[in-house]
C-alpha cells in the first residue's frame, strides 16, 4: 500500500521575502564555515616545526 507521504501535491511557493532570506543565510553560513577554514589551516601551520 503506497504512502500518502510519498506523493506530494501542492508545494508552496516562497515569497521574495523568504528567498532573500535564504540566500542571505546561505552566504553568512558560507562565510563562517570559510572563516573556520581559514582558522583550522593558520593553527596547523603555527603549530607544525619548521
Amino acid at each position: 500500500m503506497p504512502e500518502y507521504r510519498n506523493s506530494p501535491k501542492d508545494f508552496a511557493e516562497p515569497s521574495r521575502e523568504e528567498i532573500r532570506a535564504r540566500t542571505l543565510r546561505n552566504i553568512a553560513i558560507a562565510v563562517g564555515l570559510v572563516g573556520f577554514m581559514v582558522l583550522v589551516a593558520a593553527s596547523v601551520v603555527m603549530r607544525s616545526p619548521v
